[in-house]
Formats: C-alpha cells, structure tokens, sequence
C-alpha cells in the first residue's frame, strides 16, 4: 500500500477502524484460496523496486491530504493502481485532475467498485452472506413474522410516538433541516410531533447505554428517521443496521440506491413522496396497524451486520488472476466516479481548508 515517503508506518491503516500487518498473515488467517500475496510498506521497496510490486494501494485520505509531487513512484504498464476507501466522497472528494486516468481498480463501499466492500452486511436465515451487491435479488414472497409474536406484538402495538431522530452530530441537523422542519409541519397537522434526541435537539438522550435508548425508541416511536452524515451514493452506514435490529421502521432520505440495501417493505424512503403523500402514509400505518406488521415479514428471512466485511481475499485472487495481465484499464473520469459533484464539493472543501486557515 502507497502512502508519502513521510508517513510510512510498520503497519498502516488499511481498513476503516483496522490495521493490515505486513506480510502474508492476514492471506493465512483468513483461509483465502490464494495466499501468495504479499503486504509490505516499505519505503525502500516502494522506491527502488515499485515497478516489480503487482498492485500498490492508495487510501483517500492519503491522496487528497498531500501534494501530488508526493507521488514520485515509477510505474510497470502492468502493475495495478488500486483506489481504496471506506470514507464517503462526500467526505473526501478527490479534487486534483491529476487522478483522472490515473487508478486501475477501485476498493470501496460503492457497489460499483472493482471491489466492493460495503459497510453493512446482509445475511440471510441459512447465515450466508448475500448483500448488499447489484441487481439484489430478494424473497419475492415473505412470510409473516412468526418467531417470537408475543414479543413483537407488545412491542408494535403499544407505540404512542411517531417519527423520532438520534442526530449524530450538529452539522448533520443543519444538512437536513428543511426537509425536518417541513415534515415536522406536515405530521404536526395529523397531531403528531418529530421528536429529535441529541445535543442540538428537543429532547435530551436518557441516561444509560446505546442499547436501553435504543429500546427506548423502539417501544415509544412508530418510526425512526436515518439520515446518514454523507449525502453519498452506496454510502449505507451502521446506523441503519441498528434501526434494522429493533421493532421500528425507518425512513431514510439519500442518493443511495436502497433496493440494493434493504428489502422491499421494510422502509419508506422520503425521497419517494411529497411531503404531504409521506405524511399520510406515516398517519395511515399508524392507524393500521396490521398493515404496520407487514413491515418486519423481512425478519424472517434476513439479518444485518454492521461491520464491513474484509475483502483482502478478493483481493488476492483478482492478482492472481487474468485481469493483471493484458491491456491496461483505467479510470478516465475518476473524480466524476467517485463523485459525481466533485466540483461543487471541491469548491465548498476549498473554502472551509481557507476559512479554517485564517483562524
């Protein structure tokens, strides 16, 4: 994996919240069918040797904090340029034209990448892995929620609160606060409120672990608004795996593509509906509750996972396979890929790097 000769480590972090040891172990670990690669972060290696190495990995975070004269490696016509992140574009969009043209393959959580590797997991009732991934293939017919319905109905059928939202951070409010308060206008018309809980909120979190708040809002709330920090295409967080673990529907409002990430029937997505239409349905599933119920079938058949999976396997076998060899492929429009507003959020990154100098 590259990074600027000047902050070469030991050990680098790889992955989000990880750290990828030098050598072969992890390849031996993780029982990949191929484990004849070979991690190394050597400066010397990388210098004197790269156009020997197969692939050298660049992390987001290295490549939009440095300058490109950073990047004086000399490069093998085969040799593979691999883009890895696990942040969001919108995050860390990728400004400098220099990269267009410039990345054989691509490891992050968009489904379109050389490599996958998505934040959340989907499994289904066997406990084998099936998503989130293109063209996601669901139970076309699922079962009513049997396991457990005691449980469940006393949890579905004595909620006396609507919408509720665990806002993150402060900045992530002001992103969303049109759309809050138009739909806390709209639900306050059916008098219903939007309860939002956090430090820029109306109510403050109770006391004790995530958990017992958590089931706080699944025994009190019909409905639980998850609404991610990144305004990202694909960028599907571990906040929607924890409303996804209890007896609440969420309603998400982004870019990505949900059909890939959540089966039909077991969230509404506010991007789908006028305010009005949106408010009527929260409304009429609330006084409905059986039909409420058909919003969970989906736990019969399926259970997520909030952490990414290690794709260092896949990895592995794409090098020993045909595609290092043959003509080249790249990247053309790399910054439009990885976002597709890359001017707009290069222009508002500038501004805050300017912004925050002056200070």
């Amino acid at each position: 994996m590259w990074k600027p000769l000047h902050a070469l480590k030991k050990t680098v972090p790889f992955l989000k919240n990880a750290k990828v040891p030098e050598g072969q172990t992890v390849f031996v670990k993780q029982r990949c069918k191929y484990i004849n690669c070979y991690i190394t972060y050597d400066r010397d290696l990388l210098r004197d040797s790269n156009q020997n190495l197969d692939a050298v990995v660049f992390n987001v975070r290295d490549i939009v904090k440095y300058q490109t004269e950073d990047i004086y490696l000399q490069r093998s016509p085969v040799q593979k340029y691999i883009f890895h992140s696990l942040d969001s574009s919108d995050k860390y969009p990728v400004c400098d034209p220099f990269f267009d043209d410039f990345f054989n393959w691509t490891w992050t959580y968009k489904l379109n990448s050389v490599i996958p590797q998505t934040l959340i997991n989907i499994y289904n009732a066997n406990k084998a892995w099936v998503g989130p991934k293109w063209n996601m293939t669901w139970v076309r017919k699922m079962t009513r929620l049997t396991r457990n319905l005691d449980r469940f109905n006393k949890k579905s059928f004595n909620k006396t609160n609507a919408v509720a939202w665990v806002i993150p951070r402060c900045k992530t409010k002001e992103r969303y606060q049109d759309f809050i308060n138009d739909l806390r206008s709209e639900l306050k018309s059916y008098n219903y409120s939007l309860d939002l809980y956090g430090a820029s909120g109306n109510r403050k979190c109770p006391s004790g672990s995530i958990q017992k708040f958590l089931e706080m809002i699944e025994k009190k709330y019909f409905f639980q608004l998850v609404l991610e920090d990144a305004f990202a295409e694909d960028y599907v967080s571990e906040r929607m795996v924890k409303a996804l673990s209890y007896i609440v529907v969420p309603i998400v409002l982004g870019i990505s593509e949900y059909k890939s990430f959540l089966p039909p029937g077991s969230y509404l997505n506010a991007q789908s509906f006028d305010m009005k239409k949106l408010g009527a349905i929260i409304d009429y599933l609330i006084q409905h509750p059986t039909t409420y119920y058909y919003f969970f079938d989906w736990k019969n058949h399926y259970y997520y996972t909030a952490h990414p999976r290690s794709q260092m396997c896949d990895l592995c076998t794409r090098l020993n396979g045909n595609e290092t060899t043959g003509t080249p492929t790249s990247y053309r429009h790399f910054r439009k890929w990885w976002n597709p507003d890359y001017r707009d959020a290069c222009k508002e990154m500038s501004m805050n790097n300017r912004f925050y100098k002056n200070f």
